[in-house]
């Protein structure tokens, strides 16, 4: 392998251009435009391209593996890039009008919401809370939830104008998880909760074959509701996740047998996460987090390991 490197990165031959050299001898093998690689040459150090490769002192060209033009420090973010985590974060208001629900023609403005909160004000609740479905709940103006800050299933949204929101609490006879949306003059912010630390997956590829497993080791940023479908078989909540999650890949062999190729990777994976509440039940189950990339699959899907 070292004399298959040193025979397509070196020559003998002085009056090579080294950019067309470079061009040449790179192109099949990785996707680089020779704009690219002068850019990375340049990004590798001050020197003019025409003095990377220098002569050696039996008048060869010397080679340097490809590995080190990307070895420069870490990437930092220009002014005008922001990461999901940054942007669920930014706080912004939102108008709440009660006529819109049918309620008293009451406005509220709610300030201090993050992207992917829903308001809960005086007589008003947005209409995407749903009873069945795990949130996590804050005073607007206090960063610390409710309850621990435990996410709880919505068991239930009363009546009435002041209406008590009531979640599943630590004890049946005794349960302190509710509130009224009255009772807070900034009111309440309440974020879904999809997926959580510890859930286990299987991973299927885009045939629908077991490719490999994972577990969720920490949720990389806020859980964001793009999507509901309300019907007369029940409510469907799509949710954009990102996690990172130990995977471990398997390795099939005849007879459907297999076994685990490598050991945990640790991966960061971005999807919509799925949860389905049949009118017959009282809470949501998770059917997957679809529309996922991974290098090594390619397009596939997590479903829970039951």
């Amino acid at each position: 392998m070292e004399s298959f490197t040193h025979k397509y990165f070196s020559t003998n031959y002085e009056d090579v251009n080294e950019e067309v050299l470079l061009e040449r001898r790179i192109s099949p093998y990785v996707t680089l435009r020779p704009g690219d690689l002068v850019a990375l040459l340049k990004l590798h150090s001050s020197l003019p391209i025409s003095l990377k490769l220098n002569c050696n002192h039996d008048n060869s060209y010397g080679y340097r593996k490809i590995d080190t033009l990307f070895e420069k420090g870490q990437l930092e973010l220009s002014p005008g890039d922001t990461d999901d985590e940054k942007n669920c974060n930014e706080v912004t208001s939102f108008v709440c009008r009660g006529a819109e629900q049918g309620h008293v023609p009451a406005e509220y403005k709610v300030k201090g919401l993050r992207r992917h909160e829903f308001p809960v004000i005086g007589v008003f609740i947005d209409k995407r809370i749903c009873p069945g479905f795990q949130y996590h709940v804050r005073k607007v103006g206090i960063n610390n939830f409710l309850w621990g800050n435990k996410a709880r299933t919505l068991e239930s949204i009363g009546m009435g104008y002041g209406r008590r929101m009531t979640f599943s609490g630590d004890q049946l006879n005794n349960n302190d998880c509710y509130f009224w949306s009255d009772t807070e003059p900034n009111g309440y912010a309440v974020s879904i909760q999809a997926v959580q630390v510890g859930q286990k997956f299987i991973i299927q590829n885009s045939f629908d074959t077991e490719v490999g497993e994972g577990i969720i080791e920490k949720v990389c940023a806020p859980q964001e509701e793009i999507s509901m479908d309300s019907g007369k078989f029940g409510v469907t909540k799509h949710v954009r996740v990102t996690i990172a999650c130990a995977v471990t890949y398997y390795q099939r062999h005849h007879y459907g047998l297999k076994e685990l190729l490598c050991p945990k990777n640790l991966e960061i994976i971005s999807g919509e996460a799925v949860l389905s509440k049949p009118r017959s039940s009282r809470k949501a189950n998770f059917v997957n987090i679809e529309k996922v990339f991974l290098p090594r699959v390619g397009h596939c899907k997590l479903i829970p390991d039951s």
